[in-house]
């Protein structure tokens, strides 16, 4: 059995707008986003200066638009309740200029959580079965992003926490 595959062996979810089998995936369990446990549980914000608003709520918020600023992260890192929830279901339909650009916000929006704390996980939000990834297909988008192993195993991990 090789490291990776050890590496996958904890229970996983994802969110996702498709029903599907998750072992099939790699997964433990997906999350509809059409459930209302689960929409009640994520926000929608334009900016981080915006979701800052909401830093007293144990909620998922997805970023509209995925620019830095240094001090509302650093709001959300010290509450630790409220948890960045990168759609990378976004990155993987854009392609070219559109796609470097998310990625290259994403990266740096990443950098400023690990450096403060702030609380962070990703979801594909898959539209059809022919779009969900596998759980190490996640975790590698995620190192992408500038993450090593550990931290996109445990941002994968903090969703079932908000979720579950």
């Amino acid at each position: 059995m090789s490291i990776f595959f050890d590496f996958f062996m904890s229970p996983f979810s994802d969110i996702i707008r498709c029903k599907a089998d998750p072992s099939s995936f790699g997964f433990d369990k997906f999350h509809l986003l059409s459930e209302a446990g689960v929409r009640s549980k994520i926000i929608e914000s334009d900016d981080i200066v915006s979701a800052a608003n909401h830093k007293n709520k144990k909620a998922l918020v997805v970023l509209r638009d995925h620019s830095i600023e240094e001090g509302a992260v650093k709001l959300i890192a010290e509450k630790k309740s409220l948890c960045i929830l990168f759609d990378l279901g976004r990155l993987i339909r854009s392609r070219g200029v559109s796609r470097a650009v998310a990625m290259s916000k994403m990266r740096n929006l990443l950098r400023l959580c690990v450096r403060f704390g702030a609380l962070y996980s990703f979801a594909s939000f898959s539209e059809s079965e022919s779009q969900i990834r596998t759980a190490d297909e996640l975790a590698h988008i995620a190192m992408l992003l500038g993450l090593n192993r550990g931290q996109a195993r445990n941002a994968m991990e903090l969703l079932e926490r908000y979720l579950g």
